[in-house]
């Protein structure tokens, strides 16, 4: 009896050894390892005591230890720059999702990117890479940009990151925006346009009829018929 139970630790304890050699044996996927998760994430830089950035996400998760070292925001991002001297905001960039490639200092924006820029220039499209060593942002998908009262349409969008200058590879469309307002009309003046036009005055009968006729009763002479005399002969 004492030699079955013997046999029957020595069997578990081989095979728990085994299983925890196993286990130490599995290689660990550092590409998908968080390092590090943040929510509600906030961040905003100044110089001099005045605002220059400000960056925020909902949702924050840091691969540091993958191949090639990223972070990714899975519910999107909005980033705000500042003019250091004025406080003015010179660029306004959101998106749904947002992957940062740390080494390369590379951005990935994807779903209802929009970029604005300090002359009120805004930029739409569903993929947007911001390089910042290059200072250049780009976009390989048909893109919009609307300008003043203009919408530019096209792929292959190219720009500076401050969206000062850019430009489409190829432009397939464009449309112009009439927003000039029409001139009221002075409501005296549209009164005055609808009233009636006066009668024009109508010529009256010509006739013969003096202020004597008038107190006489007679009718006047061109009306009166000649009466013919006639001779009564003597008897």
């Amino acid at each position: 009896m004492k030699n079955r139970v013997a046999l029957l630790l020595s069997g578990s304890a081989i095979l728990l050894s085994a299983c925890d050699r196993q286990k130490q044996a599995e290689p660990i996927n550092e590409d998908t390892l968080i390092s590090r998760s943040v929510d509600s994430m906030l961040v905003i830089t100044t110089e001099n005591g005045k605002k220059t950035n400000l960056f925020s996400a909902l949702v924050m998760e840091d691969y540091e230890f993958a191949r090639v070292p990223f972070t990714e925001y899975r519910k999107g991002v909005e980033a705000i720059a500042y003019n250091d001297s004025t406080g003015v905001e010179t660029s306004h960039i959101m998106s749904d999702y947002a992957l940062h490639w740390t080494d390369r200092d590379l951005w990935e924006l994807k779903g209802n990117v929009m970029v604005v820029g300090e002359e009120g220039r805004k930029l739409f499209s569903q993929q947007l890479t911001w390089d910042r060593k290059t200072k250049k942002i780009y976009s390989n998908v048909d893109s919009k940009v609307e300008e003043g009262d203009d919408v530019f349409i096209g792929d292959g969008f190219e720009a500076d990151d401050d969206f000062s200058r850019w430009t489409f590879r190829r432009l397939t469309g464009r449309v112009s925006v009439d927003v000039e307002p029409s001139k009221p009309q002075d409501p005296a003046a549209a009164n005055d346009s609808v009233k009636p036009a006066a009668p024009e005055p109508q010529a009256l009968p010509q006739t013969n009829e003096t202020p004597q006729s008038r107190r006489t009763g007679q009718a006047p002479e061109a009306e009166r018929t000649p009466v013919p005399m006639r001779t009564v002969p003597k008897p």
